[in-house]
Formats: structure tokens, C-alpha cells, sequence
């Protein structure tokens, strides 16, 4: 497969969309969170990060006490306050890692995390690094906490994809998914990017969700670490089958509603 895009197209997106079309293009390098860095980078001209003005997360308090005003059900959502933040393997251990904000076209993207638990002080949550399903601690003083009843869930052997909220199935689509050869990896994972194509007729649609999901068979290329994510395409006969490197594919009607909807730190779920 290839795909029309130039080879100036930003690093960012070949994170996500590396895994689906070996196109010649740069990479943002998401180190694992205890051994390599992360850098801000400008991005070139080709695609633009968006932020929904609509669709952010609910939020929530806490009150003295601790208890949390939240739905039943509804996922946790961790965003740092600052521009970087240390994670560690433990909440008593010394060394941690520093993860940073990316800088896109002159906007830095939140770094978000799906939390997992919380302690007093501090909030165990999901990273966006290899491998797959990584956790850490990061201090709760460093990040705001919000809530969504969303939820993705992906069934790559029947091809697809339903966004729910709570138990009611808000949208459902079919997809198409990664090969035999190089699948779409199974398990628990967030919404890490949106990006916007500047060319929505592109390869890759009006809009990319990157997911905090790598490829377990693209470990190097380009620089990068095979970022996975859900896209549109201009191939829309490839819906419902195995084509992809990994990447989930939707028609760009399903891609354009999810962008739309979906906040930063949504859960997904792919089963296979």
C-alpha cells in the first residue's frame, strides 16, 4: 500500500499512521516512560491538531473528604497542568521519568492519562509509551481530573466499532483492521491525539484519533515506535477487511462524528 502523502508531512502523524501505510514520513518518538526522552518538535505544514470546544470532558470535584462527585461507571481522565510531568513505577520509588507536552504547529497538545486508581496524593494512570498497557504514579497536585461516560469499543474479528455511553450504543461502524501479519493489538487503551488533515480527501481522512496503542510488530520505522490510531480513508472498499499495518479504518462520516465527540482520555477497548 501507499499513499499520496508528501514526505515533508508531520512527525506527529506518522505516529498514527505508520502502522497503517509505509509512506515516507516523520515521526514523533513516544519513549518508553523509564529508559529515553520526549521532545517538543515543530510540526510542518500538512495536518492540524484540534481541540473540540464542544465535546470536552465532564469534570468533577473533590471534597474535603475525598469523595468523588462522579457517575457511576464513568472513566477518570488525568490532564497535566504544566508542560511536563515525572511518572513513576512506583509511588515510593526515586527515579521517574519525564514525560513532556508535544508542540504542534505552535500549539502544545495536552498530555493526557486514563486513570486507574487513586491514592492519597497520588494517581496511578495508564501512558501513552511501550510497551502496550504501560502504568505509573504521577502526583496528583500535577494534574486536573475530569470524567466522560464514553467509551470505545473496538471487536476487530467482526470488524467493529461502537462509541457507548454508559450502557446505551451511541454510534456503531464497521472498520477495517491490521493484517494477519501485522495486527491491530488487542486491549485497554485511551485517546491520546486528534489531529485534522488539512486534506480531509486524503489517505487518511478528515481526522486521526491516536491511541495510546503500538504496533507489536512495527517496533522501529522511521524513527518512530508505530504509534497505532483510528482514521478515515479515501479507500472506502477497504472497510471490513484486513488491510491495514494495525490502524483501525472507518469511513470518514464515523471519523468526522467521533472527532466531534470523543474527548482526549476516552477509554478503548479492542477485543479480538
Amino acid at each position: 500500500m501507499s499513499s499520496p502523502v508528501r514526505a515533508r508531512l508531520p512527525r506527529i502523524l506518522l505516529g498514527i499512521a505508520t502502522v497503517l501505510a509505509f509512506a515516507t514520513v516523520g515521526y514523533v518518538v513516544r519513549g518508553a516512560v523509564f529508559g529515553g526522552s520526549q521532545d517538543a518538535i515543530k510540526v510542518p505544514d500538512g495536518v492540524a491538531a484540534v481541540r473540540g470546544e464542544d465535546d470536552k470532558p465532564d469534570r468533577f470535584t473533590l471534597s474535603a473528604a475525598g469523595r468523588n462527585v462522579i457517575p457511576k461507571g464513568a472513566s477518570v481522565i488525568a490532564t497535566t497542568r504544566k508542560r511536563s510531568v515525572r511518572v513513576r513505577a512506583r509511588r515510593t520509588s526515586k527515579r521517574s521519568k519525564v514525560l513532556r507536552q508535544r508542540l504542534f504547529e505552535g500549539q502544545r497538545i495536552p498530555l493526557t492519562f486514563l486513570v486507574r486508581a487513586r491514592r492519597k496524593g497520588w494517581v496511578k494512570v495508564d501512558l501513552p509509551t511501550r510497551p502496550n498497557q504501560s502504568v505509573g504514579w504521577v502526583r496528583r497536585s500535577d494534574v486536573d481530573l475530569t470524567f466522560t461516560r464514553l467509551r470505545v469499543e473496538i471487536r476487530t474479528d467482526a470488524r467493529r466499532l461502537r462509541l457507548l455511553e454508559g450502557k446505551r450504543v451511541v454510534s456503531s461502524a464497521r472498520i477495517a483492521v491490521g493484517r494477519s501479519l501485522s495486527p491491530t493489538p488487542p486491549g485497554r487503551y485511551y485517546v491520546t491525539d486528534l489531529i485534522r488533515a488539512r486534506n480531509p480527501k486524503g489517505f487518511y481522512g478528515p481526522y486521526a484519533l491516536g491511541l495510546s496503542a503500538h504496533s507489536p510488530v512495527l517496533t522501529s520505522f522511521a524513527g518512530g515506535d508505530g504509534q497505532i490510531g483510528v482514521h478515515g480513508t479515501n479507500i472506502p472498499s477497504s472497510i471490513g477487511k484486513e488491510v491495514s499495518a494495525g490502524c483501525i479504518r472507518v469511513n470518514n462520516d464515523v471519523i468526522t462524528r467521533l472527532a466531534k465527540r470523543v474527548p482526549l482520555g476516552t477509554p478503548v477497548v479492542i477485543r479480538s
